[in-house]
């Protein structure tokens, strides 16, 4: 199962601010019928009152939200940024990944996590990532898939 379909990626999004990041990461689940556009709000909505926790690593953030009736069917979505953004974590700033994510329940949550994660733990696949102007090689590095 892969962790982002083709449909889902973006590569070196202009962004002039952390908000419209997380909207063009929210855009393609959008899109692919995912989400609705309650669902954008509330990642937004939850970085302003938690903060910047989703800034995990140096340069990436994983924005999302709770499950509710604004997920239609769980997803992921990544892009990079053409220029990194702030998102107010001194310790992980600047982001030039975003890997949004939805789930219909808890579990589906931590599923979507740890499979971000693993992912996330390959500095190789990453660097790979943030280097490539295309989609088969984005969609290759964060699958884990062979690249030939």
């Amino acid at each position: 199962m892969n962790i982002v379909d083709k449909e889902n990626i973006r590569l070196k999004v202009a962004a002039g601010d952390w908000k419209e990041a997380v909207r063009e990461a929210g855009d393609l689940l959008l899109r692919s019928g995912r989400i609705t556009e309650g669902y954008i709000s509330s990642m937004i909505d939850s970085i302003e009152k938690l903060g910047p926790y989703i800034v995990i690593i140096p340069g990436v953030a994983l924005p999302h939200a709770r499950p509710d009736e604004t997920v239609l069917t769980g997803g992921t979505s990544l892009i990079t940024l053409e220029r990194p953004v702030e998102f107010g974590n001194a310790e992980n700033d600047p982001v030039d990944v975003v890997v949004a994510f939805a789930a219909r329940s808890d579990s589906g949550h931590l599923e979507n996590i740890a499979g971000i994660s693993r992912f996330l733990e390959d500095a190789e696949r990453l660097e790979r990532l943030r280097g490539t102007s295309d989609i088969e090689v984005a969609f290759r590095s964060i699958n884990r898939t062979d690249i030939g």
